[in-house]
């Protein structure tokens, strides 16, 4: 069996409670699995291939808990880029109804790729949008990740109902191709059963691990909302969606249910380990606690709060009340970025923004190796994984390794955490390693060529543009 021994690393970040910092470090690596680490004054055990990381930072490999990877199609769209939420939803559902399997796969690859050369090798995709309900697209997209070569757990979902007033102004704009983004609640739970039954690896490394989520918690569909998590507690899957709640979210489970949103939520069965939220910017602190006690996770998406206008989250307050928050990067459309490491670095210092006088900053604000945490065996254990988000015996070996012998990192000698988080601009990866695999090399894909899946990729957007162009769907 191959043994590989990661040498030579300057500074090793295991974010285990047993070792929090090592310098001087090596790893070795057995198959897909950590076997020692230890320092240079112990003998470097014997190996088929040694990869020295001199000069390198290495921590666990990055997890990012949520994403939208069709996103990846339609960064930066003209006429979307000053809009709040919905305006901006409206503005994209007219061209994201015209994503199929091709494009799925060209989507999966730009952000699997972006994902790995940012040092990320678990990600959750929240893939709620599946026009017509066509299961080729989310099947295709499992085969584009694995050809990736990176960890995913698929948050199976679709939209048994649209955000806000959508559904009746989209059908102003798209008229009858509405009901290819609209699918039934038995469809949905059929389509959600068999991915569980086909696809959802419960075991120990798995590449891949399923849970269940619509685009939104479903006020006017209690029952469905009910109905998914017993789903999910059947199989053992995760549940996942967004949740804010706005006040139209709040005014809606009011109208409809004669209940706060969190307390719907905890009624359908949805406050319970495994179950994490997207974004969660307004909640109250009695919410919080709600959380905390069912053991609910938050991915924390910061660079979608100044692209969307979101309401600030109230990181600290979260942590206070116990609540596990992990880093997710949001899709590519609301954040025109995937860059997992890019969102850590804002996540350090965003929440700063607006901290009352008098507050006591080094207790309120979160630091470098925070965040860090919150980016691996935080996130990790709101998966409900042991075997990822650390690096000791017995873990995948799931690894990224950043070179700080650059200029933008050039004067941060005292912390090298402090330095990757906070002084650089650089974010690729000097080595991510998934499941013992490298799959990253010095900033560059190993078994993949970028300029073809960037190519590939504007194709893809090109057709699905265009396609709303001829159906007149937008103005092109």
């Amino acid at each position: 069996m191959p043994r590989t021994v990661l040498t030579d690393i300057d500074w090793l970040y295991p974010c285990s409670a047993e070792t929090p910092f090592i310098r001087n470090a090596w790893i070795l690596v057995q198959d897909s699995t950590v076997v020692d680490l230890g320092t240079a004054d112990r003998p470097i055990p014997e190996s088929e291939e040694r990869i020295s990381l001199r000069g390198c930072i290495v921590t666990p490999g990055f997890i990012n808990l949520h994403h939208h990877f069709f996103q990846s199609l339609t960064r930066a769209v003209l006429g979307s880029e000053k809009c709040s939420v919905l305006s901006w939803l409206l503005a994209l559902y007219p061209v994201w109804v015209h994503l199929d399997p091709a494009a799925m796969v060209a989507a999966t690859r730009v952000a699997a790729a972006e994902l790995l050369l940012g040092g990320c090798t678990t990600s959750a995709d929240h893939s709620y949008l599946v026009p017509d309900n066509n299961e080729e697209i989310l099947k295709r997209e499992l085969a584009a990740v694995s050809e990736m070569g990176l960890r995913l757990h698929l948050v199976v979902g679709a939209a048994p109902t649209l955000e806000g007033d959508l559904e009746r102004q989209l059908r102003g704009t798209i008229g009858q191709a509405l009901h290819r983004l609209v699918a039934s609640e038995q469809d949905i739970l059929n389509q959600m059963d068999r991915f569980a039954r086909e696809h959802h690896d419960t075991r120990s490394g798995a590449m891949t691990r399923i849970a269940f989520g619509p685009t939104g918690v479903t006020y006017e569909k209690p029952r469905f909302m009910a109905q998914v998590a017993e789903l999910a507690a059947r199989h053992g899957c995760g549940l996942h969606t967004h949740l804010h709640p706005r006040p139209d979210e709040r005014e809606k489970a009011a109208r409809h249910l004669g209940s706060g949103p969190v307390n719907f939520l905890e009624s359908a069965g949805w406050l319970r380990p495994g179950t994490w939220f997207a974004h969660c910017s307004q909640l109250s602190d009695e919410e919080m606690q709600a959380f905390a006690e069912n053991g609910v996770g938050v991915a924390h998406c910061p660079r979608t709060i100044p692209r969307l206008g979101f309401p600030l989250t109230r990181i600290s307050a979260m942590r206070k009340h116990g609540i596990n928050v992990g880093i997710g990067v949001d899709g590519s459309a609301s954040n025109d970025s995937g860059s997992m490491l890019g969102d850590m670095r804002l996540a350090l210092i965003l929440h700063r923004i607006g901290t009352p006088a008098g507050t006591d900053t080094e207790k309120e604000w979160l630091d470098p190796f925070d965040v860090l945490q919150m980016a691996t065996v935080v996130s990790a254990s709101i998966l409900g994984r042991t075997d990822i988000g650390r690096i000791a015996p017995g873990c995948r070996a799931d690894i990224a390794a950043f070179s700080l012998n650059r200029v933008d990192y050039a004067g941060g000698i005292t912390d090298p955490i402090g330095n990757l988080l906070m002084a650089g601009a650089w974010s690729r990866a000097a080595l991510t390693m998934v499941d013992g695999r490298v799959l990253v090399r010095d900033g560059s894909l190993t078994g993949h060529d970028e300029n073809v899946i960037v190519r590939e990729a504007n194709e893809a957007s090109r057709r699905m543009f265009t396609n709303a162009g001829k159906a007149g769907l937008i103005s092109v």
